[in-house]
């Protein structure tokens, strides 16, 4: 399996964010960045983590307590394998599991070499929280989602992105009520899982269509 090289000069500065700064857990969770990201400052944002092990999803079902958490709470060997933003990259970029197997076909089609396009970007999940729901959509509550996008916000101000790229339609529209300056740098997508990334819209267009078009510019241009 081909490695991707990741750029942890930012480390320092995303450590001192309030929901990774004093829980070693949060911050398996922390963005993965890619080594050459200053060349296009591409923020590629997902919806969230997912927990497959019952016992590791009643330890973050009280988000409470999670979000709070010190190091009291301690996960499976998989549970933190399943949080791990950077090794979930590095694991599954080119090898294709439901989001990065579908990203990984659109840059095919675009002609855009995938280890190219990951060192080049950088990754998060919008909630800090794993979905209890295994792989499907997560259920969040108002708490979940005000904290989750504070922290985003804290993310971007650290990463300073050119372009932010949303294939969560739930989380962009959290985003988009904020009103961001940073709206003017964002483009929302249908999950690359939905059936919405294929099926065309009243406009004739499809979302696996519009995420080509747009990093064939960023990439291309």
């Amino acid at each position: 399996m081909e490695e991707l090289k990741i750029d942890e000069s930012y480390d320092n500065e995303l450590k001192e964010i309030e929901f990774y700064k004093n829980s070693t857990t949060h911050q398996y969770m922390l963005p993965y960045i890619g080594f050459n990201y200053q060349e296009h400052k591409v923020l590629l944002v997902a919806e969230s983590h997912y927990l497959e092990n019952d016992e590791d999803r009643k330890k973050v079902a009280n988000f409470k307590e999670w979000y709070e958490d010190k190091g009291n709470i301690s996960l499976s060997e998989k549970g933190y394998e399943h949080i791990h933003t950077r090794r979930v990259v590095q694991t599954w970029f080119s090898n294709g599991n439901g989001l990065f197997q579908k990203i990984k076909k659109e840059l095919e089609n675009a002609n855009i070499n995938i280890k190219y396009f990951w060192e080049r970007i950088a990754f998060m999940n919008f909630f800090i929280v794993p979905s209890t729901n295994g792989s499907r959509e997560i259920y969040s509550t108002k708490e979940v989602e005000e904290k989750s996008l504070s922290n985003f916000e804290e993310v971007i101000k650290v990463l300073k992105p050119n372009y932010i790229l949303f294939v969560s339609k739930r989380s962009y529209c959290i985003f988009e009520k904020k009103n961001s300056e940073y709206l003017n740098k964002t483009s929302p997508f249908s999950h690359p899982t939905s059936i919405w990334w294929y099926r065309k819209r009243k406009d004739g267009k499809r979302a696996k269509d519009e995420f080509k078009e747009k990093i064939e510019i960023i990439f291309k241009s």
